[in-house]
């Protein structure tokens, strides 16, 4: 492999001064957006809850895009998200890029989880996008411009066995990618949702040491190749950002054989 061959992907140079806000930036693919972005000349600022982590990830990302910030906010709060947002667009003008990256999984089993379980869940993975979305979407029209790309779940359109709160979450906010894209796009504001596999990040290895069937190796993707499958997907026509065609492919089985697919989905 050649030294040109290892330098990360510039896409064309479509993010360069691109102002891009990621939630859930500290770890796992948020901070590889953040960084991959920066690194394709992107102006970010990253979002999350742990100021350590965040102050990690700064330091990476002004090497390579010097304007580029973290801030300190919990999505659930949507008072402070918007707050964090608006900060965004008095310092740099506008937001042109938003990534709603930041989820939970409570971790509990159905026999032990509660309303309020469900409740918290929403509010992060269903209620933050949506507040976030809300709020950018003023200026985005009004420039005729402007990007929201959701990070959904595989199991949001393919849930399995378990208590159901976390897959529930990422299924409205997938049905709320694509309701809102249909008036949007003819606008100028591009959604999309993404649907990343299995990645081995901290929720993904929670979720195997609670019981979650190691799924097939064709189903994982490292953060890396997801991050550059979304980056790479921006931008172009389809709604749904996909990184496993064989989840693809299981969708159509299901549609086609849904008895069939329900018995096995019970196995992985």
């Amino acid at each position: 492999m050649t030294h040109a061959s290892r330098r990360p992907p510039t896409y064309g140079d479509r993010y360069v001064d691109q102002v891009a806000v990621v939630t859930g930036a500290s770890a796992g693919l948020g901070a590889q957006l953040c960084l991959d972005l920066a690194r394709a000349g992107a102006i970010v600022i990253g979002l999350a809850r742990n100021e350590e982590r965040l102050d990690e990830l700064r330091a990476k990302l002004q090497d390579a895009s010097p304007p580029s910030q973290t801030v300190v906010c919990d999505v659930a709060d949507t008072d402070a998200l918007r707050a964090a947002l608006a900060a965004v667009v008095t310092a740099h003008g506008r937001i042109d890029i938003l990534v709603n990256n930041a989820a939970q999984d409570p971790g509990i089993r159905l026999a032990e989880i509660t309303e309020a379980d469900f409740r918290r869940t929403l509010d992060v993975n269903f209620f933050a996008p949506v507040a976030a979305t809300l709020s950018v979407l003023p200026s985005m029209l009004a420039r005729g411009a402007g990007i929201i790309v959701n990070v959904s779940s595989d199991g949001g359109r393919l849930p399995g066995p378990g208590p159901g709160a976390y897959p529930s979450s990422k299924a409205a906010l997938s049905a709320f990618s694509e309701s809102t894209s249909f008036r949007l796009r003819p606008r100028g504001v591009r959604i999309y949702v993404v649907y990343p596999a299995f990645m081995p990040t901290a929720l993904g290895v929670g979720a195997l040491q609670r019981g979650l069937r190691k799924p097939p190796r064709l189903m994982v993707r490292s953060v890396k190749s997801v991050s550059r499958t979304i980056l790479a997907g921006i931008g172009g026509s389809s709604l749904e950002i996909s990184a496993s065609k064989l989840i693809d492919a299981a969708m159509v089985f299901r549609f086609l054989m849904p008895r069939l697919f329900a018995r096995g989905r019970k196995y992985w």
